[in-house]
Formats: structure tokens, sequence, C-alpha cells
């Protein structure tokens, strides 16, 4: 099993400082101690996409976190996913790693002893929202176990889940109060922080080296051989595409004005809203209870507050018709009141309650009127689903009789589309995005061979396509004809850098030798800026030089010279002074110090002490049993990544 009830929000740094003391367990030989069920399981599992001794997780319970992953994504895409696509792009396998990876920090803690008391995994489970009652809100043994049948899970399996959670969180915790970086590698830190210097430097001009003159094609050409890897470009497609799309369609769908006529008066129901209401709903034992809370609740006392006096937790409705009302006694009493009145006790069918009206929402009736234009639109969007769908099985059924790619088209009364050359990335010749591509279009015109034509696929939200792979252009070198000028400006650009890097080296050779900045800055007509005081801990203030220019000047020694890009052009430079920072500001900067690499050692650590976990407790990790348990099957995807042969 692992974390369908296990938080997923972990503190990196406690995952850290677990792995330092797990770390001291692997190394001391810790092992054994007792559990609150016996280890079933460790005898091992035939039947197991992760073994991590009695830590099993079965292809069912894959199958559900897997899932749920595929839907997180999917909803942070905003476009559904199939298993093959998530498969194609190793989702299977980064989700069996980290299921391996997570059980076994869980059996070796197990291993180590570690093993919370069953009241405090009862005490847990009593906080799992999912299983207080709504009405009563009190925990119900029966909603709890409805969560975990809706979840697929049993008691046991619940119930070792959360004790796992709490040994790790509690450890980690535990671990995290008692560890930190030491204090004399935090003080040499802050030393080298609070460290300031003195730089003097110079920008070369443009004009320090001549621009190129234009190159000829045979210069382009040689250029372009050694610069192969960088000038490569990927293979692209010439594709026709034929779309039968309910959007492109609609302007061809006249609505009959008795169809929407037809269609209000059967969905006037549902279009209509009935009154609702806000309601606060006190649970009490006693009518003297009833009394005392309904007379609180008209003085406007916190509904909370007289609930916790009497022990219990209030039920609140937001807006919610009568139908939505638990107790029907209730919902009886409350729609009898206006907004800002209270009843109680008021019996109902679970029991006494108080309860207080804090807002009214009239019924709304729909009108034909207001009604209308929606039902318009829907009406032409189902009749362009259905033109566009009656289409595509013409097309289809062409192309089952043996009818051409072209002349099924024709048949099913669809203009074929020709696009590209167009990479698997949707891009055209000019670099952007090709207009109208969709990205299971692009998949299925870069899974085909060259004169292939697809079947029929469905893209989702009623629309259909097929596609023929016209021509396929292999990875090749820009054609020289064609892109001549872009070309030579890549070329003169390479050719100027070398000179600028040359000259600059000549510079940087001079100071070595002794000469003076001033000196070598005047030989190219450069001013010196003379930057004093540069404190590597407001390296902020001094970002306009550039990043690479920060680096050379806190890194080189003092009388050291330094080149680096900056935005303006190359910097030549020299470390003029180094200076010990203020004692009092380095000592008030080890705390801070301290504390960073504090959690920078201890996550660096986590992926190593997490891979020594799975070593000692010989994790099994199934990626076959885990992709049947999903469905998938490699072979077919690897067979179809290269593309075969199709009708066409």
């Amino acid at each position: 099993m692992t974390g369908s009830l296990r938080s997923t929000a972990r503190s990196p740094l406690a995952v850290g400082l677990m792995g330092v003391l797990m770390l001291v367990f692997l190394l001391l030989g810790v092992g054994g101690g007792s559990s609150r069920f016996a280890d079933i399981l460790r005898t091992g599992a035939t039947n197991a996409v992760v073994e991590a001794g009695s830590h099993v997780t079965t292809p069912q319970d894959f199958r559900r976190i897997f899932e749920q992953q595929r839907d997180r994504l999917a909803q942070q895409n905003q476009q559904p996913l199939t298993d093959e696509q998530l498969a194609q792009q190793g989702i299977d396998r980064q989700l069996l790693a980290a299921i391996a990876s997570d059980q076994s920090v869980a059996e070796l803690l197990r291993r180590a002893g570690i093993r919370p008391a069953a009241s405090l995994i009862d005490a847990e489970i009593k906080k799992l929202p999912g299983a207080f009652d709504k009405v009563t809100g009190r925990f119900s043994q029966q909603q709890f176990l409805q969560m975990l049948s809706d979840q697929g899970l049993t008691p046991r399996e619940a119930e070792d889940e959360i004790g796992d959670e709490i040994a790790e969180r509690q450890f980690g915790e535990a671990a995290e109060g008692g560890f930190r970086v030491p204090r004399l590698y935090a003080a040499l830190t802050a030393v080298a922080g609070a460290q300031n210097r003195d730089v003097s430097y110079f920008i070369l001009p443009p004009s320090v080296v001549p621009q190129p003159a234009a190159p000829t094609d045979a210069q382009l050409t040689a250029w372009m051989k050694e610069n192969a890897a960088q000038l490569m470009q990927p293979e692209r497609r010439i594709i026709t595409i034929v779309d039968f799309s309910p959007t492109a369609l609609a302007s061809t769908i006249t609505v009959d004005p008795k169809a929407v006529q037809q269609a209000f008066a059967s969905q006037k129901a549902s279009l209509s809203t009935p009154e609702t209401r806000s309601i606060v709903e006190i649970p009490v034992k006693t009518p003297a209870e009833g009394s005392a809370a309904a007379a609180r609740l008209a003085k406007g006392e916190d509904p909370a507050a007289i609930a916790h006096s009497l022990g219990v937790e209030p039920i609140s409705y937001a807006d919610k018709p009568v139908t939505d009302i638990a107790d029907a006694g209730i919902a009886k009493a409350a729609f009898g009141l206006q907004a800002g009145q209270t009843a109680g006790p008021v019996q109902g069918d679970l029991g006494l309650a108080a309860i207080k009206v804090t807002k009214v929402t009239p019924a709304h009736e729909a009108s034909f009127d207001e009604a209308k234009a929606k039902i318009t639109a829907d009406l032409a969007k189902r009749a362009a689903q259905d033109k566009a769908y009656a289409m595509s099985q013409k097309f289809d059924d062409a192309r089952q009789a043996g009818a051409s790619f072209a002349a099924a088209a024709q048949t099913s009364g669809v203009t074929p589309t020709t696009i590209g050359p167009v990479t698997a990335q949707g891009l055209g010749l000019d670099g952007k995005p090709v207009p109208g591509l969709t990205d299971k279009e692009l998949k299925a015109a870069f899974a085909a061979s060259s004169g292939e034509a697809t079947d029929l696929s469905d893209a989702g939200g009623g629309e259909y396509f097929a596609l023929k792979v016209e021509k396929v252009l292999p990875p090749a070198l820009p054609d020289l004809a064609q892109n001549r000028q872009a070309l030579a400006l890549a070329y003169q650009r390479n050719v100027y850098l070398k000179a600028l890097s040359a000259k600059a080296q000549t510079l940087i050779d001079a100071l070595r030798s002794g000469q003076p900045i001033d000196k070598v800055a005047a030989s190219v007509a450069a001013h010196v800026t003379h930057q004093t005081g540069m404190e590597r801990i407001l390296a902020q203030q001094y970002q306009s030089l550039g990043h690479d220019f920060l680096l050379g000047v806190f890194g080189a020694k003092v009388g050291e010279p330094i080149a680096a890009m900056t935005p303006t052009g190359v910097a030549i430079g020299r470390i003029d002074a180094v200076r010990a920072g203020d004692p009092t500001t380095t000592a008030r900067l080890v705390p801070a110090v301290q504390s960073r690499f504090t959690q920078d050692y201890l996550q660096d650590i986590a992926g190593a002490v997490a891979a020594a976990a799975e070593r000692s407790v010989k994790v099994n990790a199934n990626l076959k049993l885990a992709d049947q348990a999903i469905g998938v099957d490699q072979a077919a995807l690897a067979k179809g990544a290269k593309g075969g042969g199709g009708a066409q």
C-alpha cells in the first residue's frame, strides 16, 4: 500500500532530517521490533507491483494511485490524458520509483521498531473529514467504512497507512529538533559573505575588433558542417488533414424555432431555481436545551460557541433548497420561517434541534425570453456535433470500402487541408506554432509512416479527424539558398565573438604581466571603473553587472584578472583588494546561514538516504506488472512510436 490517505505535502526538511537518523540505523544495523499487526506478507507476494518487506503495493493499488495522478495531471494541463500518453512520458516508471522509495522508508522505520500506539492511530482516524456524520457532526464508524470502500481500502490497510504516516511525521519532527549544521561551518560562510572587495574594470568597446566581412558560400558551407550539431533541423512532415469539427459547421446550422419552444417546455423546471435558505442547526438533547439555544441564536450569539457549550457541532446549510436538508422535519420548520427568525426546540426526524434562518432566496421561474438564447445555442451545438459525426461516418465508410483518402474526403463533403513542413512540436519553418494543429493530430502524424493515412480518430468534444503523411523530411542542415541571410548573420556573429574572445585574452595576458589596468584599458580606448566595497551578501545590488561578472569578482584572488560577459559587453577587470567584513555584522549572519544550510544540506542527502533504504530492505518493483495493471503494452507503444504501414 502507499499514500492513499497519507499526506502528499510533507516538509522536505523533515524528510531530510528523518533521513539522517535512518542512515544511522543502517550503519548500526538496527532492525526488528514489534508492530501492532504481524508482518503476514513478509514471506513475499507473487502479485506485487512493489514489495518492500511487509509493505506491498498490489496491481489494484497501483491502478488507483496511477488514476489519481492522471486526473491531477489532466487538471493541471486542462485536457484529458490517456494512460498510454502518460506511459510514453515515463509517468508509470516515475510513479513506480516514488512508491518504491516511499515504501522502503516506511519499512525501515517499522523494522527499527518505530510504530505509533494504537491510541494515536485511532485519534488520527477520528480527524479524517470524510469519517464524520453530516447530520450529527460526530465520528461515524459507518461513514468511515464507506469512505474506505470508496477508495478501495480495507480498515486494516487504512490503519497501517495512517500508522506509517504518523511514524514518519513524528520521527522527522524529532530529528528536525535535534540536528543543526555545525556553527563553525555557518561562520566560515558568513565570513565569506560579509567580506568586501574592490575591483577595477572596463568594458571592451564594440570597435575593439572589426566587423567580419560577408561570408562566401564556401565559408558558410564549411561553417555549417563544423556546427552541424547546433544547426541541424529536426524531422519535419507535410500532412493532409480532414477535420470534422462542430465549431466549423456551426455557421451552417439553422435551428427550428419550434424546436426551441419544445426544448424550453421540457427544460423549464430545470432552468428555474427553487427557493433556497441558509440555515444553522444546533442538535439538542432536551426541549429545555432547544429553547435556550434558540434564545441565544435570536440574540445573535455565535452558533459555534452555543454548540460547543452543549458538547455538539453546529450543522450549516448555505443556500440549500428544501430537498437538500438532511432532516425532513427540520427542513419543514426552517422553510416556514423568515430570514433572521429562530425556532426551538424543533422536533426533526432525527432528533431535537434549535434552528435559525440567516438568508432566504426566493424561487425564480425561468421565462422563454431569458432562456431562448442558451437553448438555441445548445440545439445548434448538438446539431453541429450530429452533422460532424454523420460526415465522419461517411468518410470512414468510404475508406473501409477501399476509397482513397482524397476520394473519401470528397464523399464526406470535407475539404482536406495540407499543412507543413511541421515539427513534432507543431512548429513551422518560421519557428512559430502552426495554428489549428492539436497535440493528438501531431502525435498521430509522427506515429505514421510516409504516405500512410490514419484511421478516423476521436479528438474529443464531438470532433473527429483523419490525416495522411504526404512527406517525411528527415533531420537536415538548413537549406543554404533559402536561409542564406540568417546563416550569414550567425556566421558573422560567430567570427566576431571568436575575435573578441581572442582580444580579451590578449588584454588579460597584459594584466597578468603586470601592466597597469589604466594602460591596458587605454590601448582599446576604454574607460576604467573603480568599484569599492562590494559584498557578497549584497550581490543583488550589483545584478546590473551580470551573473558571470559577479562570479568572477567573488571567486578571484587579489591581483587576479577576470573577464566575463556583462549586459553591456565583455568586461576586463582585476581584483584590487579583499577585506574582512565587520565582526558584528558577520556574527549576526551566522544563525540565518546556519538555518538555511541545515535545510539545504538535509535536502541534498534525502535522495541518497532513500536509495540506501531501498537497498537495505531489498525493495522489488515490477514495471511489467504495473503496466499490466493500467492496461499499457510497452511493446505496442514502442511499435507505434516507430510507425508502420497502413492503408492508403
